[in-house]
């Protein structure tokens, strides 16, 4: 019995260290396979159930040899969590320096095409008609120069409207939002939601401790490194290795099932799929729309689990800061909250746009102003209220899209609609009772106040700055967030670049490491081989002796 209880153990010591050079082959064979994590086998010994006590020979006859304990795969949750925050930093800060450097693209006035030129064009061609107020080509050199100025604004502004369609699509057209990157991404990511529940499920089912679930471990955390790529996530592990996942409180996927896939609408869709507000206007989710600071698109959470179907969560866009979706969403915002962006830049070139318009308005209309007439340049004519420099291509309040010059200016003798006297006292403009006024061509002080609006200080959102000061403010700010976002974006994907680095030595095959093992239980193979043989022969031996 003793010999044939040897034969056992070495058949088994045979078949342990089999499997686990088929462990060290598996290893190796992965050395390069992405997210794989290498795995050592623990043995244990086998005991024979019985009573032992203190008798040896029962000692000895308990010895079962050696077994599997289970297949150990290196992993370090907390390093884990920590890369995936980690990368969702990264992919934000990436986001954030790509629209940054497009904006930067848009506002290189460096070739002398940008509004800063042509804002000193416009006050060049104010200052010669300041010198010829009576000559008709300064006043269509002036015309043609502030048709300029609104025309590079008019295309600054279809530049950023591009650049924010190309991250979230425009805020009213569904097929613009179907074309941006945010759409591509949030079906991704519900992709990668589904993925994760699925292996959620086969991990419910699978042992572990195998090399099964190992590698089913190995997929899982795979898919979660690429959902934090997109959002910033928060994952609970359960004992059998399945995972819950949240973004904020709200619960993303809860073992095989996808309890909160994502969804995303348009803004002006997301306002006018809502009840309006008891006592609001019919054009209420128009009101509300311009009301959300140029957020094009909203992200919901819902619930398609089962047959239902329930909004988790409305409006998700608050909750979703970190990961590429992040950086997308709050790429075009233009919230007071010192962020630059296309919104925010958008927001200040309309501010730019309409008090120009509103300063040169006003001077152009005020009373006291007064235009050369047309028929006898001698004369003057007294202005009007709609005779105004700038309006709206749309009719709608002036922008850096819709300025224009007023078709008044447009007309056959518009040149001459530019109201250059102007005279502060009553007393002294041209009436019945002053003839001598209305010769008074020489007169242009209405040109000198507009030429003084140059450096002159602007209040309400212009915050104290005049005009060209205010674009060079845009302009300082584009560069310098910019340049912060870069070194973020650096920064951050050297701490990414160092935990890959600690990820693979804690997780990653070591040929060496491998070899030893290898020669260990090729040792150990090739000892219980012996031993197998030598019973085998005195079993042998013995059945000869019996005959």
């Amino acid at each position: 019995m003793n010999l044939l209880s040897s034969l056992n153990i070495s058949q088994g010591a045979l078949s342990v260290n089999e499997k686990a050079i088929s462990v060290v082959s598996h290893n190796v064979a992965n050395m390069n396979t992405e997210g794989y994590h290498k795995q050592r086998v623990n043995l244990a010994a086998r005991n024979i159930a019985g009573q032992i006590g203190d008798n040896p020979l029962n000692q000895v006859r308990a010895n079962g040899g050696v077994m599997i304990a289970n297949v150990m795969r290196y992993n370090d949750d907390y390093l884990n969590n920590y890369y995936r925050q980690q990368l969702a930093q990264r992919n934000m800060y990436e986001q954030q320096l790509g629209n940054l450097d497009d904006l930067a693209n848009i506002f290189n006035d460096l070739d002398g095409t940008g509004i800063d030129s042509a804002l000193s064009d416009f006050y060049d061609a104010l200052n010669n008609l300041n010198q010829y107020p009576a000559s008709s080509t300064a006043r269509a050199n002036f015309i043609e120069r502030a048709k300029s100025l609104a025309s590079i604004m008019n295309s600054k502004s279809v530049e950023l409207s591009k650049l924010t369609g190309q991250a979230l699509g425009t805020g009213d057209s569904a097929e613009a939002l179907a074309n941006s990157r945010i759409y591509a991404q949030y079906r991704d990511l519900n992709n990668s939601l589904e993925e994760l529940a699925a292996v959620n499920k086969a991990l419910q089912t699978t042992q572990t401790g195998t090399l099964t679930a190992n590698n089913l471990l190995d997929k899982r955390d795979l898919i979660l490194h690429d959902i934090s790529q997109y959002l910033d996530i928060t994952v609970d592990e359960k004992q059998n290795g399945t995972v819950n996942v949240y973004v904020g409180d709200v619960p993303l996927v809860k073992g095989s099932t996808v309890t909160g896939s994502l969804e995303v609408q348009t803004a002006k869709d997301y306002c006018a799929n809502h009840e309006p507000p008891i006592g609001t206007p019919d054009d209420w989710s128009d009101i509300w729309y311009n009301q959300m600071h140029g957020e094009a698109a909203v992200i919901s959470i819902v619930d398609k689990s089962g047959d239902s179907y329930s909004v988790i969560y409305d409006n998700a866009n608050g909750i979703i800061q970190g990961g590429a979706l992040g950086g997308l969403i709050h790429s075009a915002t233009d919230y007071d909250d010192g962020v630059t962006n296309a919104g925010t830049v958008q927001a200040a070139l309309d501010t730019l746009a309409s008090t120009i318009a509103d300063v040169f308005n006003t001077l152009n209309t005020r009373e006291g102003a007064y235009c050369i007439n047309p028929n006898d340049t001698n004369l003057l004519t007294e202005t009007n209220a709609n005779n105004t420099i700038f309006q709206s291509s749309d009719g709608g309040p002036i922008t850096a899209a819709n300025i224009t010059i007023s078709d008044n200016l447009r007309s056959n003798d518009g040149i001459w609609n530019i109201a250059c006297a102007y005279f502060e006292n009553e007393a002294d403009r041209p009436s019945a009772t002053n003839p001598d006024a209305y010769n008074a061509v020489g007169n242009a002080f209405n040109v000198v106040d507009m030429m003084a609006t140059r450096n002159a200080k602007q209040g309400g959102e212009m915050k104290g700055m005049s005009f060209e000061d205010f674009y060079s403010n845009i302009l300082g700010k584009v560069a310098s967030a910019g340049d912060t976002a870069k070194s973020l974006y650096e920064t951050q994907c050297d701490v990414v670049d160092s935990l890959e680095n600690q990820l693979d030595s804690a997780y990653g095959v070591d040929l060496n490491e491998e070899l030893v093992d290898l020669v260990k239980y090729q040792t150990a193979y090739a000892a219980a081989a012996q031993v197998f043989n030598t019973v085998n022969a005195c079993l042998d031996t013995l059945m000869t002796l019996g005959r």
